[in-house]
């Protein structure tokens, strides 16, 4: 999202953010994430033009059809466009997976949920051509909601859910068993929920008082932390190293979506995947957290 500047140039984040994706090529990374919204994918058209893994890897991009302004309308034109531009700009012959968002203004389920139907049967007519062409793969669902996922996967149109997953932000969580049971999939968006997953911010306490982590926004999450801190005990070594490995330890997350922006930081993640992962049950012991204690109001 911000790896690099949103016009192409020389600038210093766009030189580091490019280098970090040769470099998260170079050591195996071939699935990633983009969206015509964040304007980046001047940058990655220039590292995967000539690429000698170019054809390896996976997209998954952002498809929001309808958008805040559509008025729950379906485009069948726009929803195209939107595939056809990343082929395009990303120098590929498929996207591997589409994430669907459904948008309003203001953009409540009691807006969203009622126009499911409207929406997915041409969604699904423009889909199942593009997928004829071999332009895509599989349709998932981002529902902002417990509520909408319910609603949307219960359609049969998605194949799995791209959303927020940590040891924090669990909601999502209950869908998991059903979602392996049906062979489907689950991509975990922000493990580090904002940061505050890291060795850098899990200890609030030596944060500069100027640091954004401080506001009072963040107080929920960190007392959720705690309770967390105190169930897993000596497991934690490292926050940055445990946040990733929670994040695939349920079978049915199928990747992480996090953004790298740096060399360093692309190293620290990758090595922070490799090593031995906690079993299961720190997945069921967070989750049990999350059950007792209802969900947390992110920032």
């Amino acid at each position: 999202m911000r790896f690099a500047g949103r016009e192409p140039g020389s600038d210093a984040q766009s030189v580091a953010g490019k280098l970090a994706l040769e470099r998260a090529l170079e050591r195996g990374v071939n699935f990633v994430h983009s969206s015509f919204e964040y304007g980046t994918r001047w940058a990655m058209g220039e590292v995967m033009r000539s690429h000698s893994k170019r054809h390896d890897l996976h997209h998954v991009i952002k498809v929001p059809v309808p958008d805040f302004d559509d008025g729950g309308v379906f485009d069948k034109a726009k929803f195209r466009t939107r595939v056809e531009e990343a082929l395009r700009e990303l120098h590929t012959d498929r996207i591997a997976v589409l994430q669907h968002l459904q948008r309003f203004r203001p953009n409540s389920d009691d807006n969203r949920i009622p126009n499911i139907s409207a929406v997915n049967e041409p969604m699904m007519e423009i889909f199942e051509k593009l997928r004829e062409e071999g332009k895509v793969g599989y349709l998932t669902t981002f529902p902002y909601t417990t509520d909408f996922a319910r609603s949307a996967m219960g359609t049969g149109c998605f194949s799995g859910i791209v959303a927020y997953y940590n040891t924090i932000e669990m909601e999502m969580s209950e869908f998991f068993d059903d979602l392996q049971e049906k062979g489907q999939g689950f991509l975990c968006i922000r493990p580090f929920m904002a940061g505050l997953l890291t060795d850098r911010r899990a200890d609030r306490k030596v944060l500069p008082l100027e640091d954004r982590n401080q506001d009072d926004l963040w107080d929920e999450a960190y007392g959720r932390l705690e309770l967390i801190q105190a169930a897993m005990g000596d497991q934690v070594t490292s926050w940055t190293s445990f946040a990733i490995k929670f994040a695939l330890i349920h079978p049915v997350v199928t990747s992480l979506i996090v953004g790298l922006n740096s060399v360093e930081q692309v190293d620290q993640v990758l090595d922070a995947a490799d090593g031995i992962y906690p079993d299961r049950g720190v997945f069921y012991a967070a989750r049990e957290i999350f059950r007792d204690h209802g969900a947390v109001v992110a920032p």
